[in-house]
């Protein structure tokens, strides 16, 4: 990993950039934080955290990082669909009028086999 993350965004934004490191290596790093792991038919591994943030690494070696759930005083969920970048700061996905921006899902972090 080229650097430690942020923090504040869960344990998913914890640690730098996994690109490179290969899926083995990613698992055992991300096991050491708890994470619980679920594969769906389709080849996505999710790792899940205690606080119920997320990485998620796609069949092509993709990685998505998710942050923590965080709620307002009503218990709406403030953050539901962000994503984190890959050194785990929050990326925005909507301009200031609320329009989508289109590419903010992939950040370029991949790991390999």
């Amino acid at each position: 990993m080229s650097s430690s993350g942020v923090v504040g965004n869960g344990i998913a934004s914890e640690f730098g950039d996994l690109t490179g490191l290969t899926r083995q290596e990613v698992n055992n790093f991300l096991h050491g934080f708890g994470a619980k792991v679920k594969i769906s038919e389709g080849g996505y591994v999710e790792y899940k955290f205690p606080d119920n943030s997320k990485i998620i690494i796609r069949p092509d070696g993709e990685v998505v990082r998710i942050p923590a759930p965080r709620y307002d005083s009503d218990g709406k969920n403030i953050n539901k669909g962000l994503r984190l970048g890959k050194d785990g700061s929050l990326l925005p996905t909507r301009d200031r009028f609320g329009n989508p921006i289109v590419n903010t899902h992939n950040t370029g972090e991949r790991v390999s086999d």
